[in-house]
């Protein structure tokens, strides 16, 4: 985790073959200080990641997702494939358009502008910590984060690396 201000030469920011214009791979956890308007600078190793047509939105585990087009193209989508009728398609096509969602707009200092609502979602008051997940950026406040960071120290990271990669017991991308 990097703090803001922090020296960034040690981040590497993976890339796929630039020939075949692939996106960049969304890595790292930062944390940043909110200003008292509501604007946080976005770590300049993700911010390269999130090209125009990005959008900011409500994420589950009160989160804040940074979608980049393509994925913010394909979660809609999600939303109204799993839908069982076009009524229920457009409510959950309203659901999601209701929450506290924005453009990925980044004012001449590199810093995102967060509403109320969407602070108030992800527990945002001082501090904000930005985690690529490789498709997408998610941002929450900082005591949140680290409520939910505390148990995880050496040891239950071997658990949880061991219980991913159970032998005989491969991933075929569908999620549960």
């Amino acid at each position: 985790m990097v703090k803001s201000g922090a020296d960034e030469a040690n981040l590497t920011v993976l890339t796929q073959d630039t020939t075949t214009s692939a996106p960049v791979e969304l890595c790292g956890t930062f944390r940043h200080a909110v200003d008292s308007k509501g604007r946080v600078a976005v770590p300049a190793p993700l911010r390269r990641g999130l090209p125009d047509g990005s959008v900011v939105t409500a994420g589950p585990d009160r989160r804040l997702v940074i979608w980049p087009p393509d994925a913010w193209k394909r979660e809609r989508e999600l939303y109204r494939r799993v839908a069982e009728s076009p009524s229920q398609s457009r409510h959950f096509m309203r659901q999601l358009a209701a929450l506290p969602t924005s453009t990925f707009e980044l004012d001449a200092q590199g810093r995102l502008l967060l509403v109320s609502t969407q602070r108030a979602w992800c527990g945002i008051t001082n501090s904000a910590v930005f985690t690529g997940m490789s498709d997408h950026v998610e941002i929450i406040g900082e005591q949140l984060w680290d409520a939910d960071h505390l148990e995880m120290d050496p040891d239950a990271f071997t658990r949880l690396h061991d219980l991913v990669h159970r032998a005989g017991d491969p991933w075929d991308g569908t999620p549960a």
